[in-house]
């Protein structure tokens, strides 16, 4: 008796799942610039195609950095760049604060622009600090 099913499932990713891969200079080249400062993420880098936009995470729940794009890497919908040194820095398009750009080229991909925050120190002044984000999806 002759069969077409197989016990090997791992034919091809499904597009709506998410591939992992080590974060890190070492890892796969990523590097988070803050304020020209190296930030040091570590953990995996984690990339999902869902609904037409590219989710990013680098790092883990508690300290990383997260950025949706579009999938064909054109625009930036968003990037948060966690706590940096008592502000929550991040970019949220549409807003008309701060502003991001992404350089696609293959899986990697350049996110770079102005993140915005609030110093709860002084509230009524808004934090602008640059940043840079190099990451290849696994």
């Amino acid at each position: 008796m002759s069969g077409c099913s197989s016990d090997d499932e791992a034919q091809a990713p499904d597009p709506g799942t998410a591939s992992a891969a080590p974060a890190g200079s070492s890892g796969g080249g990523t590097t988070v610039l803050i304020d020209g400062q190296d930030q040091n993420v570590e953990g995996t880098v984690v990339c999902s195609a869902m609904g037409g936009n590219m989710n990013i995470a680098i790092g883990d729940a508690m300290t990383g950095i997260g950025a949706v794009l579009s999938e064909d890497g054109s625009t930036v919908q968003s990037v948060g760049l966690g706590n940096v040194n008592g502000v929550t820095l991040g970019f949220q398009s549409g807003t008309g604060q701060g502003e991001a750009k992404v350089e696609k080229n293959g899986d990697t991909y350049k996110i770079s622009g102005t993140a915005t925050g609030v110093d709860m120190a002084n509230p009524m002044q808004p934090v602008n600090k640059p940043f840079e984000i190099a990451v290849t999806c696994p």
